[in-house]
């Protein structure tokens, strides 16, 4: 079994420690990458050997907003969790706006809750990444139908001796082939999230 690596982002060692004790029992083969300073974050989101990021909101060094922006930069399909007790109600729906998987308020009745939350967190990021990978395939296929339309079209047009009301027939498909294809390339750049 794969072990999961859990990117755990607290300036408050205790804090720390309780996670881990929260996270050990679901996951027995978990890695955690304990960062306390700014340093040692941006040499781990640029190294990019984590699976899911749980971080404090109110850190000594930044924030865990800061954090997850520099995370989804970097890449937006890893899960961030934000797990604190600082925290506002409006900071944790900036944060779900902002790509945040989940938020946790930091008490002692909830430190149970950090496992189920990267499960979910987790299991969300491979479902989005099982659709894009679909999706992708999808508008794949269907780029290369409109590519053999817009070039048969083309070359029956280049034939003179249709009537010409097969030429305007003919020309409408492959304006449209070509529509289709221009709307197609503009869907595929959309942001996905």
């Amino acid at each position: 079994m794969t072990p999961l690596r859990i990117l755990l982002i607290d300036d408050n060692p205790g804090d720390r420690a309780l996670a881990i004790r929260a996270l050990q029992p679901a996951f027995p083969s978990l890695q955690v990458i304990e960062i306390f300073d700014q340093g040692s974050l941006n040499r781990a989101i640029q190294a990019k050997t984590f699976d899911v990021v749980v971080t404090d909101f109110q850190i000594r060094w930044t924030t865990g907003i800061d954090v997850l922006l520099a995370v989804k930069e970097r890449d937006p399909n890893i899960p961030v969790i934000m797990f604190t007790d600082t925290g506002t109600e409006e900071i944790a729906v900036e944060a779900m706006k902002l790509g945040l998987n989940d938020y946790i308020l930091k008490r002692a009745d909830r430190y149970t809750r950090l496992p189920g939350a990267v499960i979910r967190a987790i299991d969300d990021a491979k479902t989005h990444a099982e659709l894009d990978y679909y999706r992708n395939i999808r508008f794949d296929d269907l780029q290369k139908v409109l590519s053999t339309i817009e070039e048969i079209s083309s070359q029956l047009l280049q034939d003179q001796s249709r009537p010409a009301s097969d030429q305007t027939d003919l020309q409408q498909i492959h304006d449209q082939a070509r529509q289709a294809t221009q709307l197609l390339q503009a869907l595929i750049e959309l942001p996905t999230e």
